[in-house]
């Protein structure tokens, strides 16, 4: 009696296939990556730049906005429905604005625009440096 004896087949591919598959992977993996990361400024742009030095507290002209929406100008309360008269009368034409962190941007963009509206271009915004 004669036993059938197993034909080992022999595959040319020597375990190619799955190395193939996880390259395919890698590279989908790469392009999506590649794509998320997008230019934030476009070209034709120039962003200002920005020296931080620290705050030197001599004579120009401070506005504070507090949180209860209080509006003072070197120490001087006054009306919103004022600050226009009262910023001709600055002979400082440099401005340092100072606002609570409660308050909106719509609110300060009052102030600004009033700045604006009088030829005030110099305007540097008070923030602190270990802000969250």
């Amino acid at each position: 009696m004669k036993l059938k004896t197993k034909k080992n087949r022999e595959y040319g591919d020597d375990g190619l296939l799955p190395l193939v598959n996880i390259i395919f992977l890698l590279l989908i993996f790469f392009m999506i990556v590649g794509v998320i990361e997008k230019s934030i400024v476009k070209d034709d742009l120039s962003l200002p730049k920005v020296e931080l030095d620290k705050f030197n507290n001599d004579d120009t002209t401070k506005i504070f906005f507090d949180k209860n929406k209080f509006l003072y100008i070197n120490e001087e309360k006054i009306d919103i429905k004022d600050i226009s008269n009262k910023i001709k009368s600055l002979k400082s034409k440099e401005i340092i604005l100072v606002a609570d962190e409660s308050i909106l941007i719509n609110e300060i963009n009052t102030i600004l625009l009033e700045l604006q509206k009088n030829k005030i271009n110099k305007i540097k915004l008070l923030t602190s440096l270990n802000a969250n």
